[in-house]
């Protein structure tokens, strides 16, 4: 039987070598958070997609400390896949924001209000944890690709997409930066990929400086708040 935690942290990389998986990010708070609709267990596990990425269960009892390892190698700028299949979402622990929230006055007059402003990706690739120095981006401009929609370039342009920002061997943890997608964390943590650009805390891009920003990839939902945040602090 799977124990499950009373809270739920976020999702975070796997460490170096000489951390141990409990010291791998600390929350700066606590905050019991509803069961996402995907959360498969080790037992009856069944990839999702199962060519391309494969969880890796933590130990027992410390599913959290779970990640997504490659399946194959990927090049620089491939498209790994298109994301698509999602629920709608809130904001949790578990979403993706795919448009300003709340919504800014300079949106496109084409954006409703009720559009889903955060969704559930409802697949393995919730297991695509943060760093600081990720090595895909969920590229979640554009629209979700739909239900049997094809893309004989494997680019998915224009859809929402999961793509490598570095060569990625087969075997390797996939992570992104989540303050990509993530304006107010749902729950912020403290950092510890131990990379050259650890930011250290991460509650969002409302808390991080453009000049810091400006050497990611964030999604327009992203430049857009940063926009008009600029603009009321003028």
């Amino acid at each position: 039987m799977t124990v499950q935690p009373q809270y739920l942290p976020t999702p975070v990389p796997t460490p170096p070598p000489h951390h141990s998986m409990a010291a791998s990010a600390s929350l700066l708070s606590k905050k019991k958070q509803p069961q996402p609709p995907y959360l498969p267990n080790r037992y009856d596990y069944q990839p999702t997609h199962a060519d391309l990425f494969q969880i890796q269960f933590g130990p027992e009892g410390e599913e959290f400390g779970s990640c997504l390892r490659a399946q194959k190698p990927f090049k620089r700028g491939d498209t790994l896949c298109p994301i698509r299949n999602t629920l709608p979402g809130v904001k949790a622990y578990s979403s993706v924001q795919v448009l300003p929230d709340p919504p800014v006055s300079s949106e496109s007059a084409s954006t409703s209000t009720s559009e889903r402003r955060h969704i559930e990706l409802n697949s393995d690739l919730l297991y695509v944890n943060h760093s600081c120095d990720p090595n895909v981006v969920f590229d979640v401009n554009g629209r979700e690709a739909h239900v049997g929609e094809e893309d004989e370039s494997g680019r998915w342009e224009g859809r929402w997409r999961v793509r490598a920002e570095k060569d990625i061997a087969v075997g390797e943890i996939l992570t992104f930066a989540y303050f990509s997608t993530e304006w107010d964390m749902d729950q912020p943590f403290s950092c510890l990929c131990g990379t050259e650009r650890c930011i250290r805390t991460i509650k969002g891009a409302k808390d991080i400086d453009q000049a810091v920003l400006d050497g990611y990839f964030v999604n327009d939902h992203i430049k857009v708040m940063k926009q008009a945040q600029a603009k009321a602090t003028q």
